[in-house]
């Protein structure tokens, strides 16, 4: 039995019956399937996300024309014309994903005056003429242009019909242009599309009433909006749910987001982990008791649990998730057949995001750090097709040295393909590292998905033996195929005078009470600046010193905004700063000229980074002569969550 009677329970949108209530809202872009890699991305997002048994899935962002709709320099296509690659690829994902139970929608999506000035981007138009702050000339919209948009609206509405799409989602919100003409922060017309809140809806409530007279009754249409738009002066509550009175006429389904797309952190677009999960339900229940058609909430949203909550007690009638699919496509499947407490949660760090595509372009800054990646998916973004097509020839048997993150992927994933897997650490408890996790303020996500990780070690035929430290002349005597070693990292200890009076950031956790509550911390890096965060929210006064100019360069680019914001006024911060002594209760520092400073606290924390356990790593290498054997995760290179997962599922795929 499970307890997820509402969340399971179906519904009418439109024409439509969905399965259940869980749905995956809109990801990546149509326009991926104009690009070789990108379509790899889409394709697999999608048929996921249908195969893993979402309601609905929904292609994301995808512009009506190819003109002033588009932000980035793909080719121009003409959805006039129903043939072609665009509407083949589309199509045949359409199909698929339809074949495995899922309403497939798509979204139809116009920028207006939010574009970069690319190479091969054509001109902005919004509102109203206006020059933005990169350059880019906004044409203010007439008549003609009007009309130009909302014919092609319709036009791409129904070259998606016609591909086989059961229907649309019409963005309205996230600072695109319907959005723009919504918003008294940017709409500042004084003819009848501007000034009150009647005028401002009028070119809005074309485009929904044109599509749906064109699509006819038996399309879906779900209208997607910011519930607050987080702006000074911006569009608020009150109206966006007097915008989905006037529009209800026309759409099937309204769907409650929040924010901007150039503000996407801080207002709450994507949602970071210093925000509360679910964050945008609120609005949705009163968006949802003003109007009669279904309401579907995003934002946040990877517990079943609290799904259920928010569809049993009337926030909403459908939860939608994005990022949360991608961590664990399979999370319908798994609530509706009872194992719910298998879904890997989505921990909010941005590999999967490192930023708006076209910025990155723009700056120059595509490497395979930005490369979208899932922390605790490792599946997700795989191209290497060949990997999952290996078959093991025979059971091997495997010894994994070290049970962090690294080790236990590995073991979970070379006992699911038939070996007989031992696991030892020197511990008491699997997990390594991350028992940090344990007492940080911020990271109760990542401390689910070590406990989880922990769990399924312990569900599989797995051999674990803990408190066992193997010694490179031990490794024989397991009579191993394999061997992986995964016996991680250390703190780096630079030779600065003194450093022993430090604690390490590592042991800080277990060392609260002696670290007192006026702290000095040593190094502004990621690691830095998360446990400096969670010591400020236990209570500490945090200075923190950092050397370069730059604090957190090595987090992904998402999770440093809103890291950042969340330190504004917690956090102490002195950057170009270069630690040269450290004493028990106070530090000397010097600055690019030379100048000395000193800070005085109760307790001196480096965090000036981890370093692999070089030596002992090539010790039991070497001790497994007659075996395959190979290093994973921190003992390679001190690193994060992400390389480790990734490291441990591929080295356990390879064994043949």
């Amino acid at each position: 039995m499970n307890n997820y009677e509402n969340l399971l329970s179906t519904i009418k949108i439109g024409n439509k019956t969905y399965k259940h209530r869980m749905v995956a809202s809109a990801i990546y872009c149509g326009t991926f399937a104009l690009d070789p890699m990108l379509y790899h991305v889409l394709a697999n997002g999608m048929t996921q996300r249908a195969k893993g048994g979402s309601a609905q899935v929904t292609f994301g962002e995808t512009p009506v024309d190819f003109k002033y709709a588009n932000r980035e320099p793909y080719p121009p296509m003409d959805y006039a014309v129903h043939s072609g690659e665009l509407f083949e690829k589309l199509s045949g994902l359409a199909q698929v994903c339809k074949q495995a139970g899922a309403v497939t929608l798509i979204e139809l999506c116009h920028c207006g005056n939010s574009k970069l000035p690319l190479a091969g981007v054509g001109a902005a138009i919004g509102p109203v003429d206006y020059v933005t702050e990169e350059g880019m000339q906004v044409i203010g919209m007439d008549e003609k242009l009007m009309q130009e948009t909302e014919d092609n609206f319709v036009k791409c509405a129904l070259f998606m019909k016609d591909a086989g799409f059961d229907g649309v989602v019409i963005h309205a919100g996230h600072g695109w242009l319907l959005h723009q003409f919504l918003s008294p922060s940017t709409n500042t017309r004084t003819d009848e599309y501007g000034g009150s809140f009647e005028n401002r809806t009028k070119f809005p409530l074309r485009i929904f009433k044109a599509v749906r007279e064109a699509a006819g009754k038996d399309f879906v249409i779900e209208a997607r909006v910011s519930g607050e738009e987080c702006v000074p002066n911006g569009m608020g509550l009150e109206e966006v749910i007097e915008f989905g009175k006037i529009i209800e006429p026309y759409i099937d389904l309204m769907h409650m987001s929040v924010g901007t797309y150039r503000n996407p952190i801080l207002s709450g677009e994507f949602s970071s982990m210093y925000q509360p999960h679910g964050l945008n339900a609120s609005m949705a229940k009163k968006m949802k008791e003003a109007l009669s058609i279904p309401v579907a909430v995003v934002g946040g949203i990877n517990d079943p649990d609290e799904a259920e909550k928010l569809i049993a007690e009337g926030y909403c009638d459908l939860v939608a998730m994005g990022r949360q699919l991608t961590a664990d496509p399979d999370f319908p499947n798994k609530v509706a057949s009872g194992h719910a407490d298998d879904i890997t949660k989505c921990i909010r760090c941005f590999k999967c995001f490192p930023g708006p595509l076209e910025e990155q372009l723009d700056e120059g800054t595509m490497s395979s750090d930005h490369m979208p990646g899932c922390t605790v998916n490792p599946e997700a973004f795989i191209f290497d097709e060949q990997l999952f097509k290996n078959k093991p020839e025979s059971s091997k048997k495997v010894l994994i040295i070290g049970g962090g993150v690294a080790g236990m992927e590995a073991a979970v994933v070379a006992s699911d393909r038939g070996h007989q897997v031992i696991l030892a650490d020197k511990n008491d408890k699997l997990g390594g590292l991350l028992h940090f996790t344990d007492t940080d303020y911020y990271k109760t996500d990542l401390r689910e998905f070590m406990d989880l990780m922990i769990k399924r070690v312990e569900d599989r035929p797995i051999e674990v033996k803990l408190n066992c430290e193997i010694k490179p002349e031990d490794i024989a005597d397991y009579h191993a195929d394999v061997v992986f070693v995964a016996v991680g990292s250390e703190p780096l200890t630079p030779p600065v005078p003194g450093i022993e009076n430090a604690i390490p950031a590592i042991e800080v956790y277990e060392r609260m009470e002696e670290a007192g509550k006026e702290i000095i911390m040593i190094g502004g890096g990621l690691v830095g600046c998360e446990v400096g965060l969670h010591l400020s929210r236990n209570g500490a006064k945090v200075t923190l010193i950092e050397m370069r100019d730059k604090i957190a360069p090595d987090s992904y680019l998402m999770h440093r905004i809103g890291m950042l914001n969340e330190m504004e006024g917690r956090i102490e911060l002195h950057t170009n700063l270069k630690c040269v002594q450290i004493n028990k209760t106070s530090i000397i520092a010097v600055d690019s000229e030379g100048k000395k400073v000193e800070f005085s606290g109760s307790s001196v924390v480096t965090a000036l980074g981890m370093k692999a356990k070089d030596s002992l790593r090539e010790k039991l290498l070497s001790g497994a002569q007659g075996a395959t054997a190979v290093a994973i995760g921190d003992c390679t290179k001190a690193s994060k969550v992400y390389d480790c997962m990734i490291q441990g599922h591929k080295a356990a795929m390879n064994i043949l």
